[in-house]
């Protein structure tokens, strides 16, 4: 399916028998066209970035599309301030007022810089995934392009004399800083470092010098420290080492004494202010050094500062909304316009009292509702008549990267300006409502109301099934403020049930999100089948991360084994947390586990979440999350059938591990867990308790059922050795499933290759029980619009099948686990990584106890 609301196929149920009876091998292992990795990415990778740093970039760097004013930028009398907003520059008086639209065309365009004279304005411009830079005539109103090469061009900064243009490039592989002269129509590179993402420079005055952000040298965690760089000897030094991900924007005042910039020192984006030089001790034996000072103390976020021509105020964006705007699914999270005193001070708004469109542009009025008449909160994409997408105003406008489908929640009603035309709506609501697609007619200067009506074609909750997401970071530097409301909202647009929202340090940060909102029990919301509960994410970058639910209490330090802090040492070990959770009664199990080089591996490679196969055979890993939109599912689910066959009952379980304060990311439950409580009322506790004995299957969008002679998921059957099980599954789902598999014990003992649109899958087999062993379903099927992981991906947690009372043992993928943790001990043993040796005899005798778990039944040989 493509990703274009005009190609929007709305499905009908087919129903498709058939299949084969054999041992298979596992399908898709090596299709990594048709079944790719994570991380797909829309902006074209660079070398010295890649994997999840690829997707971090990607989500923090290139400047968002924003239903509210951005990056701001004084003009250079002081009278006006440019910013962008609906992938439009616009400028309005600096006092507030009426805004006036500059810019029109394709693309999406922000980060607006002033020519010295007030006569142009350079930005950024996201055409068809190629950033790049354009110069505006502000008489005439054309733009004409300057950069145009398939990497990643922006943040374009004007020098003093307005004849050259400073601008970020991943055009040699790493970010790097250019320069566009002007006249001569020429660029050349002036700040490039082998692997230290030189970015986000300013110049200093009419020095031609430059500050700029990079990790040359021993960097802070993040993307960088602030570096100046002489145009006189083409040398770099340490200006001032901080935190900065991505967000620091400096901006040097009109004297070039002082840079500004954003750093998350204080434990959220604000403003500080340094100078941009260093007095040696030469210079001032009396210097204390570099000093930052605060301008900005709130607890949102503030973004993309920049200085009044006089050098005596900053205007910037702060997220979260503006005071007294009500805040719904679809709108108040956006951002504001403030101005600040050199030395900080009370904020003043920047009031934008209406946009002047220099286009011809209508009002549509969207209400969305049910069966029944009730208004409905959803997921919307809307595509106007120019191909490109727009938003609620005050709305957190969001994209998957990839496809770049542009998308937004609503409330169930929300209106939007649009240009005139013909535009495309689509409305879906979670994987039980058929979506809805239509067009509109967009009328100049008047008024379109459209009513849609969503109607589920499956209710799972009524037969006492609740979907969950067990892996969710409702902030995670990203740049808008999500409360507990907010994530509420969210997963009820999305109709997922349950909401496990990830108190953990972000990145390769110290800096530690949402703990305000821990209570230890769920949040209030006013939906009864809507539950948000702020647990953990234990992320020890060696062991592997954790997610940690119904929590009463938090697991400190929330890391460990991070190089540079406090938190260094690999100590303790993820079963001595288990065991912790435990004893407050909550249960924990591994997130994001596994990726591409587990599909099929017959030789361990101990990476990703290495203490599972111990912390599975000890019985304390409660599950294992495998579908995700970070790992792969293939893959995952590879390994988890060998912990299955080694006699763990370890259940699947699926978190999406979206952020969603991201602009670029997917939505929370875009992968899920489906819970059988079978009661008519939703409770966290008995959730949980049905998660964690297998009483439930994992999706990216098809419904699964399994019966094994009348026994369901995570259930246990008793037969005699040779007795046959009859075996009944159905698929059902909004998008086109290829494959429906039974597997048993690792291996696909059926397959149900679907025709026509694939909507429904069904299979119904005898099985021979030659010993005890597991039987489970799983569904795959191609990427698609309206699902958002990177291919369609269903899987049951199994029926056991338990023959004359034998355990399920299996000495060949126990002995694949002894390699594993073999090979892991080498690791540990080879490290100094401890603050005490009681601390790493420790961590080596968990491993090792497991590691003779896996002996025993390895040579046992059963």
């Amino acid at each position: 399916m493509t990703p274009t609301p005009r190609t929007l196929r709305l499905f009908g149920f087919l129903l498709i028998a058939g299949g084969g009876f054999a041992a298979l091998p596992l399908a898709g292992q090596d299709d990594l066209e048709r079944y790719p990795g994570p991380f797909p990415g829309g902006y074209p990778a660079m070398s010295g970035i890649g994997g999840s740093g690829k997707m971090y970039m990607e989500s923090y760097f290139p400047p968002p599309v924003t239903a509210s004013p951005t990056y701001p930028a004084f003009s250079p009398d002081g009278a006006s301030i440019a910013f962008a907003y609906q992938g439009r520059i616009w400028a309005v008086p600096a006092e507030g007022g009426v805004a006036r639209q500059l810019t029109s065309g394709a693309g999406y365009h922000s980060q607006p810089s002033w020519s010295s004279d007030g006569r142009h304005i350079a930005y950024a411009a996201d055409i068809g995934l190629n950033l790049d830079i354009f110069l505006l005539d502000l008489e005439s109103g054309d733009s004409r392009r300057l950069t145009e090469d398939p990497a990643i061009d922006m943040r374009p900064r004007f020098s003093g004399d307005g004849s050259r243009i400073l601008f970020t490039t991943g055009r040699d592989g790493t970010f790097d800083l250019w320069v566009y002269d002007l006249e001569a129509e020429a660029m050349e590179s002036v700040i490039a470092h082998p692997g230290a993402n030189d970015m986000a420079g300013d110049w200093i005055g009419d020095t031609g010098d430059i500050v700029f952000v990079s990790k040359r040298g021993e960097a802070a965690l993040g993307s960088g420290s602030l570096w100046r760089w002489s145009a006189d000897t083409g040398e770099a030094e340490l200006l001032i080492r901080i935190e900065t991900n991505y967000q620091a924007s400096p901006v040097v005042a009109p004297h070039g004494g002082s840079v500004a910039y954003v750093t998350d020192a204080s434990g959220n984006n604000d403003i500080y202010q340094v100078p941009t030089y260093r007095a040696s001790a030469a210079q001032d034996r009396s210097s204390p050094g570099i000093q930052q000072v605060r301008l900005t103390h709130t607890r949102t976020d503030e973004y993309f500062p920049s200085w009044s021509p006089d050098g005596e105020r900053l205007v910037y964006a702060r997220n979260g909304g503006l005071h007294g705007e009500d805040r719904t699914t679809d709108g108040g999270m956006g951002f504001g316009l403030y101005t600040t005193g050199r030395g900080g001070g009370e904020p003043v708004p920047v009031h934008i009292e209406d946009y002047a469109w220099s286009e011809p542009t209508g009002r549509v009025q969207v209400r969305v509702s049910d069966a029944n008449g009730r208004r409905v909160p959803s997921r919307i994409y809307l595509e106007a008549s120019d191909g490109r997408s727009y938003f609620p105003d005050g709305s957190f406008p969001r994209v998957l990267s990839g496809p770049e489908d542009y998308y937004f929640h609503t409330d169930g009603s929300f209106s939007v300006t649009l240009p005139v035309g013909t535009a495309e709506l689509e409305v879906w609501r979670g994987f039980e409502y058929e979506p809805v697609a239509q067009t509109v007619q967009v009328r100049a200067g008047e008024w379109t109301n459209v009513d849609v009506r969503l109607e589920r074609w499956i209710d799972m909750a009524a037969d006492g099934w609740y979907s969950g997401d067990n892996h969710i970071h409702p902030n995670y530097g990203g740049h808008y403020f999500v409360t507990p409301l907010d994530l509420g909202n969210k997963a009820l647009a999305e109709d997922l049930n349950v909401a496990n929202g990830m108190i953990a340090n972000y990145w390769a940060n110290s800096r530690v999100e949402d703990l305000e909102h821990f209570l230890g029990h769920p949040h209030p919301h006013p939906d009864p089948r809507t539950i948000v509960y702020y647990n953990e994410e234990y992320r020890p970058n060696f062991f592997a991360h954790m997610s940690l639910l119904n929590l009463v209490e938090l697991i400190t330090p929330f890391y460990i084994g991070y190089e540079g802090t406090a938190f260094r040492e690999l100590y303790p070990d993820n079963a001595a947390v288990l065991r912790r959770v435990h004893e407050q009664g909550g249960i924990g199990g591994y997130v994001h586990p596994f990726g591409l080089s587990h599909r099929g591996a017959a030789d361990p490679v101990p990476s990703g979440a290495r203490e599972l196969p111990v912390d599975a055979i000890l019985g304390l890993a409660d599950f294992v999350d495998v579908s995700c939109i970070w790992s792969d599912e293939l893959g995952t689910a590879a390994i988890w059938y060998r912990l299955l066959n080694t006699g763990s009952r370890i259940p699947a379980t699926a978190g999406t591990d979206a952020m969603t304060d991201m602009w670029r990311h997917p939505a929370v439950g875009t992968t899920r867990s489906y819970v059988y409580t079978g009661e008519e009322d939703l409770d966290y506790d008995e959730w949980a308790d049905a998660m964690a004995a297998g009483h439930a299957f994992v999706t990216s969008g098809p419904i699964l059922t399994l019966d094994v002679d009348g026994m369901g998921m995570g259930e246990e059957l008793a037969v005699s050795r040779g007795e046959s099980v009859r075996v009944a599954v159905t698929a059902r789902s909004l998008f086109e499933m290829e494959r429906l598999d039974i597997v048993r014990n690792g291996e696909i003992i059926h397959t149900v290759e679907a025709s026509g649109d694939g909507r429904t899958l069904e299979a119904e087999i005898d099985v021979a029980m030659d010993g005890s062993g597991w039987i489970a379903a799983r569904v795959l099927g191609p990427a698609q619009h309206g699902a958002m992981d990177s291919y369609l991906f269903a899987h049951t947690n199994p029926v056991f099948v338990i023959a004359d009372g034998e355990p399920i043992r299996s000495g060949e993928d126990a002995a694949f686990f002894v390699r594993w943790i073999e090979r892991t001990l080498d690791d540990i043993h080879s490290m100094d990584r401890w603050d005490d040796p009681a601390h790493k005899a420790e961590v080596i005798a968990t491993f090792e106890e497991g590691l003779r778990l896996y002996q025993d039944q390895a040579n046992d040989g059963r």
